[in-house]
């Protein structure tokens, strides 16, 4: 009876699991299917045109274009039309002697065309138009910073994720090394070549290894939630990256690379174009209660059968002046002054900081570059290391902390190695951004040449 039991048993679990196996299959494919890959190049194309910061920034440019114009209308003529209907519950009369004569219709029409343009302000609205026009260019700088801290943002999350999958594969690798050598061990234990307590180390380094394995894929997924969240997609979407092969690149000279920062990086100009405009808005300010001289004129037109003309023109030449303002135009100016000075320092500021972060990309690339150089040449000897200490201990002359040593090294080895790989890469992009370089075009080269 219990033999027929556990027939039926195996019989049903043989039958069951094919089907598993297909779903299992199934569902593995079509999460391959779903998964959306992207490359470098279509990220940073993402992040232009769907980034979220960029998306806020960019009305800003529309706002500060709209500003230029109204400065502008000033400089323009200014034109007004008027038409009134008048309704009086009495009809203009005067007296003589004992008599009332009419002198305007009862319920009159009138219109009236007027034109008014500033001659001669000693350029105060030139200056005012200048000064939204400065800062509209520095509007536009700072939307392009913007957009630049986002891509690189974008970069060093796109290669944090592509470490992370290398972190889930360095730990799977050295689950196998542990599996593989805890079934020697157990062979050798069956055939009483080793002791029990033989196997107790390896299974405790290979419940530590599953553990690394479990961190290491909840790290991925952090990661790959921070970088959809750069490209504006849903924090769980299936993403697949592509990786991108770098050699060392060709490290530029410091002084030189500091001089082509200053002349591209978006940060820089924008606090030029401030203070161009802040210098504009001095001038104008300077001349705010001098004369100014106007021209205007008009038609007119008044419904009145009792006048001999109806309409008129008219022009008049003419200047208005401020004689006292309780001393707000003399404070502007220095509130001008003060506000360029303090724009100096901030840009003498960031410069500095612009050198040091070239300086520190810099010093990080050339780091990375050597350990890429040491971490590879120690890769392939630890993996010999294995090799060499896994037949020494089949053949009893060595220890199992020889080959759980020589295992934790190889895993230290393949940690370093991606660790300092895209390190390099992180660091090969940040000092392209600290330069003022172009991203966009550096990695669509990069990619075209891989091709």
């Amino acid at each position: 009876m219990k033999f027929k039991r556990a027939a039926i048993i195996l019989f049903l679990v043989a039958a069951y699991n094919p089907h598993c196996i297909c779903a299992e299959d199934v569902a593995a494919k079509k999460g391959q299917e779903d998964k959306k890959n992207i490359s470098i190049s279509q990220g940073i194309q993402m992040v232009l045109s769907d980034n979220r910061l960029i998306k806020v920034t960019i009305p800003d440019n529309e706002m500060a274009y709209q500003d230029t114009l109204v400065s502008r209308s000033v400089l323009l003529p200014n034109l007004n039309v008027t038409a009134v209907k008048t309704y009086n519950r009495f009809q203009d009369k005067m007296k003589f002697g004992s008599d009332a004569f009419a002198v305007s219709d009862k319920d009159p029409f009138s219109f009236g065309v007027d034109v008014y343009q500033t001659l001669f302000d000693f350029g105060k609205s030139l200056s005012n138009y200048r000064a939204s026009k400065e800062l509209w260019k520095a509007t536009q700088a700072h939307t392009e910073s913007v957009k630049r801290v986002a891509t690189l943002e974008f970069l060093i999350a796109y290669f944090n994720v592509l470490e992370a999958e290398k972190m889930i594969v360095v730990a799977q690798r050295e689950m196998e090394s542990l599996e593989s050598y805890l079934k020697d061990t157990e062979h050798l234990y069956e055939q009483g070549v080793v002791v029990r307590n033989d196997l107790l180390p390896t299974k405790v380094r290979l419940a530590d290894a599953k553990q690394k394995l479990i961190a290491a894929r909840n790290d991925r997924e952090v990661a790959t939630a921070r970088l959809n969240n750069i490209l504006a997609l849903p924090l769980r979407e299936n993403i697949g990256l592509q990786d991108i092969q770098m050699q060392s690149p060709q490290l530029p000279e410091i002084e030189g690379a500091w001089k082509e920062a200053e002349v591209k990086r978006p940060e820089i100009t924008f606090y030029s174009n401030s203070i161009k405009a802040s210098f504009f808005s001095e001038k104008a300010k300077q001349v705010e209660n001098l004369p100014v001289v106007f021209a205007e004129g008009g038609y007119t037109y008044n419904q009145n059968k009792y006048q001999v003309h109806e309409d008129n023109l008219s022009v008049n030449l003419g200047a208005k002046m401020n004689f006292y303002d309780g001393g707000a135009a003399k404070a502007e100016v220095l509130k001008e002054r003060s506000l360029q000075k303090q724009l100096k320092e901030k840009k003498n500021k960031l410069i500095e900081d612009i050198k040091f972060e070239i300086e520190d990309s810099f010093f990080g690339l050339k780091n990375a570059c050597e350990e890429v150089i040491v971490a590879r040449d120690a890769l392939e000897q630890a993996g010999e290391n294995v090799r060499f200490y896994r037949v020494k201990y089949n053949n009893g002359s060595a220890t199992p902390t020889d080959v759980l040593a020589a295992i934790a090294l190889e895993t230290k080895a393949q940690t370093n190695y991606f660790s300092a790989d895209y390190g390099l890469k992180r660091n090969y992009a940040k000092l392209m951004y600290a330069m003022g370089q172009d991203l966009k075009s550096i990695y669509e080269k990069i990619e075209k040449e891989k091709q």
